[in-house]
């Protein structure tokens, strides 16, 4: 039985390549690149979606971007026995007005949610739970096409914030943890999405945590 994973989380897990506005393909992508690294033993599922927010409803895109709305019904269907999260880019936009712990939070009503979902409704409370603080926006980001949708002066402090109030949120839920924003920042096309060399490197992190992970097993 193969052991399957789930990464859960917006454009730099679909995989939005910054200079064509299309989508990397399957040899960039890191969930793709990160079954490639895992091996045969693990089947890969990519839930990534463009402007996906935890918790902020955007009628501006469709009304189709929560995260919390999507993310139960997604766990019925696959019942993971690893689920990656890397979600909170997005919230950093001007229009939902949210400081780094505020986001944290939102992360918090979604992780309390399914761990109350997977153990009392789906029954598979073994479920793991990868938290993955998103790659921090890069440097200069008034230069970004999308500069005018966040603010500009400090958008980049609060997306490094993130991986401050993730991991306390974590460690809460039992939840593991991993610093990408420490490690991987936005390429420097757009200063919001990742490069080729992001996605890999973003694969081989998740890789070294997801060994670790099996390994508390045995």
């Amino acid at each position: 039985m193969k052991t399957s994973v789930v990464c859960f989380g917006d454009s730099n897990t679909y995989g939005y390549d910054p200079e064509t506005g299309g989508r990397y393909n399957e040899e960039t992508r890191w969930p793709k690149v990160l079954g490639k690294l895992l091996g045969d033993d693990y089947e890969i599922f990519e839930e990534g979606q463009n402007g996906r927010t935890i918790a902020n409803d955007d009628p501006w895109e469709g009304g189709t971007k929560c995260g919390m709305d999507y993310v139960l019904p997604m766990l019925e269907t696959k019942r993971p026995d690893i689920l990656i999260i890397m979600l909170g880019s997005n919230d950093l936009k001007m229009k939902f007005h949210l400081p780094a712990a505020d986001i944290a939070g939102s992360l918090q009503n979604m992780l309390m949610k399914i761990k109350a979902y997977c153990e009392k409704f789906i029954s598979c409370p073994q479920m793991k739970i990868l938290v993955v603080s998103p790659p921090a926006l890069s440097e200069p980001f008034e230069e970004s096409r999308f500069a005018t949708f966040f603010d500009a002066d400090n958008s980049v402090k609060r997306s490094k914030e993130l991986a401050i109030w993730y991991k306390l949120v974590a460690e809460q839920y039992g939840c593991y943890f991993l610093n990408a924003t420490e490690a991987v920042s936005a390429g420097s096309v757009d200063h919001l999405h990742l490069d080729p060399s992001g996605h890999l490197k973003l694969a081989e992190l998740v890789k070294e945590s997801i060994l670790k992970m099996m390994d508390e097993d045995n």
